[in-house]
């Protein structure tokens, strides 16, 4: 570009509203020159604007699919995870997303739980406490008592996804066992492993109201499951064969809308269900 020629692309952007900076940037010349020229032409200098935090979000951000939003801007370098520097300071995309929904600082570790890792959509992260409140909604009852190690469930006591609860000091402790202060206070009896898988079945069994009796232990597939001698069994089979003194035939089923019952009064196996299915039928044919 010759001299004149790039005389008038600095006037052209300088009239555009461009710092001295992003000119010289863009057509690779001294700021100073620029600057002289800005003078020579009575243009007033650009006051920059700092962005926002929430602007700086917003600019490293990308919607995606079903409500989703990515994250571009800068990651860790082993986790990946999204990272956001402002003002000397760091700070998480996704508790930038939080406070931006709730108008409030988040409270523990804040993260998507829509099932896209890194999702930092506001409407998709959650922090401790929202977490807590959302899954707690799907537990029957509040936490009470204290678990086998005799932590309080009412202070340790947390919720998976689909609301089965576990102890947090457990959990952290099985993570770091140099860590572990673990022992059992003298009134609880060190837990023996169980002599048959009905033993088993009842250890992790909880009666509440109306005669339902709720799983507090596996999940399989959604599903409650025991683990004994080595392999894993249905807790609904289970809960069926001690209820009716036989094997049940078929799949067992819960009749009962009660999430994670294994009251054997509300399980039924194929040929319960074809019973039913008969009644209903001589009902409904009697009605006509």
């Amino acid at each position: 570009m010759s001299t004149h020629s790039k005389h008038e692309a600095i006037v052209e952007l300088l009239n555009d509203g461009l710092s001295n900076g992003e000119i010289g940037r863009r057509l690779r010349t001294d700021r100073h020159r620029v600057a002289r020229i800005r003078r020579d032409r009575g243009l007033p200098n650009v006051v920059l604007r700092v962005q926002t935090l929430d602007e700086k979000w917003a600019a490293n951000t990308r919607a995606a699919d079903e409500g989703h939003v990515e994250w571009t801007g800068e990651r860790g370098s082993c986790s990946g995870t999204p990272v956001m520097r402002y003002r000397e300071q760091s700070h998480s995309p996704a508790a930038v997303a939080f406070r931006m929904r709730t108008g409030r600082d988040p409270q523990g570790y804040v993260f998507a739980e829509c099932g896209v890792k890194h999702c930092v959509a506001p409407e998709h992260v959650d922090d401790e406490a929202g977490r807590r409140a959302a899954r707690a909604k799907l537990h029957p009852g509040p936490l009470t008592g204290r678990c086998k190690y005799g932590h309080e469930r009412a202070e340790h006591g947390r919720f998976e996804p689909d609301g089965t609860a576990y102890c947090a000091r457990c959990k952290y402790l099985d993570k770091y066992p140099a860590k572990d202060d673990r022992a059992l206070p003298p009134t609880i009896a060190r837990l023996q492993p169980a002599r048959s898988v009905e033993e088993a079945f009842g250890r992790y069994t909880q009666p509440v109201d109306s005669g339902h009796v709720l799983w507090g232990g596996l999940l399989s597939n959604g599903s409650p499951a025991l683990h004994f001698g080595g392999t894993t069994v249905s807790a609904a089979r289970v809960a069926f064969r001690l209820h009716n003194g036989r094997d049940p035939e078929g799949v067992v089923t819960r009749a009962c809308d009660v999430p994670r019952c294994v009251a054997g009064p509300c399980l039924q196996d194929r040929p319960m269900r074809q019973q039913t299915n008969k009644l209903f039928a001589a009902i409904f044919g009697a009605a006509a």
